[in-house]
């Protein structure tokens, strides 16, 4: 027996309604969370002192620079370019599918 999830009109799921994990997060996610957090201290040093180290190798020094500098500011934003070609996604896709099909074919019949 399957049971309906129901959305709103923006994804969410509407109060009262099933949903895939209807218990909530589990209590020992966030036991683990707070147990890892106690190593906060211990670990922002330890990437300092890779990062300082004249015997780590390159990649050790960047990837530990990268993790302090993550954690300071965050993580850069990705930026994402929309074009818009006057279609909808999907009939773009169909109409790059169809050229490729064109092509294809002309390249058989040359040959």
């Amino acid at each position: 027996m399957t049971t309906e999830i129901k959305r709103d009109a923006s994804g969410k799921f509407i109060k009262g309604c099933s949903s895939p994990n209807p218990s909530g997060r589990s209590k020992a996610s966030k036991r683990i969370s707070e147990l890892a957090k106690a190593y906060t201290n211990d670990s922002l040093k330890a990437l300092s002192e890779i990062v300082n180290s004249k015997t780590a190798s390159d990649t050790a020094r960047v990837q530990a620079a990268n993790s302090l500098l993550d954690r300071a500011y965050g993580r850069p934003v990705q930026q994402n370019e929309n074009v818009n070609v006057g279609v909808n996604y999907l009939d773009y896709l169909d109409m790059l599918a169809k050229e490729t099909t064109e092509e294809e074919l002309k390249s058989v019949e040359v040959s």
